[in-house]
């Protein structure tokens, strides 16, 4: 894969040197007023190769209770976990997972998957069908009217076709506006897209 981003070694090196927090694309400020007329704080929610972003503490102390992260890189959730112990954030689960095969949850567990830059990154690979897959896990990890949200870069032309073919759900598309850390030349899209995929099942 293009600079190994589907590797968990790639990111555990990368995590290793840099363990400031770090958020693609979009923080909570950005994101606040769409999550929440989007997402209920009594949802169970799964954010999607988590990384160290802020994003899911800043949720957390806004009044989501209850988030389960994942990432490939066993070196980011062991920062995690001694950043947020249990004890202290409760509901608040940092774990090792692989959005292509995620075996720890059964079907119709999450209310709300979130996927801030983790589509883009298996994007950026040479296997197209990885992208089909992590949909189809999200899906089934997905209750019934669940909704799968993710940021990215990626036009619609881009994007909407792997939605499509994945799985069976309605397909809404939003931008957001770039932060000042992503703002482009003035000849580039200064904004990102959100996909909002809702179950149909």
């Amino acid at each position: 894969m293009s600079q190994n981003y589907g590797e968990p070694e790639y990111w555990n090196a990368r995590y290793s040197k840099d363990g400031d927090a770090f958020d693609w694309y979009q923080s909570f400020k950005g994101l606040e007023n769409f999550l929440k007329t989007t997402c209920e704080k009594s949802d169970n929610i799964l954010m999607l190769g988590c990384g160290n972003s802020l994003l899911s503490e800043e949720m957390y102390n806004y009044g989501y209770k209850t988030i389960t992260n994942i990432d490939i890189s066993d070196v980011v959730i062991k920062q995690c976990n001694e950043k947020y112990p249990i004890e202290d954030y409760p509901g608040l689960i940092y774990q090792v997972g692989d959005g292509l095969d995620m075996v720890d949850f059964n079907d119709e567990t999450f209310d709300c998957v979130i996927d801030k830059g983790t589509f883009d990154t298996i994007m950026c690979g040479s296997d197209s069908e990885d992208v089909i897959t992590i949909c189809q896990e999200v899906f089934r990890v997905l209750k019934k009217k669940g909704i799968y949200i993710v940021i990215s870069y990626g036009k619609p032309e881009d994007r909407e076709f792997y939605f499509d073919e994945a799985c069976d759900w309605n397909i809404e598309i939003k931008t957001i506006p770039k932060t000042n850390d992503y703002q482009e030349s003035p000849d580039k899209l200064n904004y990102h897209y959100i996909y909002i995929m809702k179950k149909n099942q």
